[in-house]
């Protein structure tokens, strides 16, 4: 916490400047720049920080985080304080084209040209919701996760809906009806159906034993991949059935849609803030402005068929 003291015509103004990693900022965008903002509801006091960087959601791409990006303080890209006289909803005071005349400003600081605002990126949670707890898929036993890539498609296993490239998801291999306490293996070979690629050991791998995939297209005109429709006439699937040794070679693969959540945080380096009536200016060689947090339930992470690398 940095406490301000700033003089207005003799009144002292206590400002407690309360900013760190602890605090929660909210994004909106206001004529295609993006504003993060945070309203201290117990201080009426806001913060906000504008700044002109296209397509930003806090979102990245990949498993690993990109390098930070480095933002310069200017008249487009700015931090603004203000000592609002009452609580407001940081989105309706941020977030509109003209900002709302109430409540009053009792005073404001704006950055001037120079210092630099640097944004970091990080996940904070991700999970494939394949029901297989992520310390289980730590295989290797060496505490990374992001190197146990059992089908070497670039998707560590923990992060993988279909551990082993079959087309049938993770999430249902792992079904086991008599013995809910292990995992399925339904040919004896020491490998449970979710981490083997040919689950009956007939040789054919379970995904070439889809035999109807391309019976039916999606919308998109993609074969419809479920080896469990493809069935002799008692209902046996055909990847679990090793007398079925036909095999329709299919090199498609369900997509690998999780949910993970993003955190942005904001540090200001070499940042003078200009009261508006000029007369005081606050100089801080360090400030951790915040953090932005946003969730995403639908992401599609890229196959790249190379062994998942931990990230630096």
């Amino acid at each position: 916490m940095i406490v301000l003291f700033a003089c207005n015509d003799g009144d002292i103004i206590v400002s407690n400047f309360d900013y760190s990693a602890e605090t929660e900022l909210q994004l909106c965008g206001v004529n295609e720049i993006n504003v993060l903002h945070n309203v201290n509801s117990e201080t009426s006091e806001a913060i906000s920080f504008e700044f002109e960087l296209n397509n930003f959601t806090g979102r990245f791409e990949g498993l690993c985080p990109p390098e930070s990006v480095i933002i310069p303080l200017n008249l487009t890209n700015k931090v603004t304080y203000r000592k609002l006289s009452e609580n407001v909803d940081g989105e309706d005071y941020f977030c509109q084209q003209i900002p709302p005349a109430s409540p009053n400003v009792i005073e404001e600081f704006t950055s001037l040209n120079g210092g630099e605002a640097e944004l970091i990126f990080f996940t904070t949670g991700q999970d494939d919701g394949d029901g297989v707890p992520a310390f289980e898929e730590d295989l290797n036993g060496d505490g990374n996760l992001f190197n146990d890539d059992t089908d070497s498609d670039g998707i560590p296993d923990f992060l993988d809906t279909d551990d082993d490239n079959d087309n049938v998801p993770t999430a249902v291999e792992i079904i086991n009806n008599e013995n809910p306490d292990e995992y399925p293996d339904f040919d004896d070979d020491g490998i449970p159906d979710y981490l083997d690629e040919d689950d009956d050991g007939d040789g054919i791998i379970s995904r070439y034993e889809d035999l109807n995939a391309f019976d039916e297209l999606d919308d998109d005109g993609n074969p419809i991949l479920n080896p469990r429709t493809a069935t002799n006439e008692a209902g046996i699937p055909n990847y679990l059935n090793p007398d079925a040794t036909e095999e329709l070679v299919i090199d498609f693969y369900r997509p690998n849609t999780i949910s993970r959540t993003f955190r942005v945080q904001i540090v200001l380096s070499n940042v003078s803030l200009v009261r508006d009536d000029g007369e005081q200016t606050i100089t801080l060689s360090s400030l951790t402005l915040g953090n932005y947090t946003a969730s995403f339930s639908n992401e599609e992470l890229p196959m790249t068929f190379e062994p998942a690398q931990a990230c630096n």
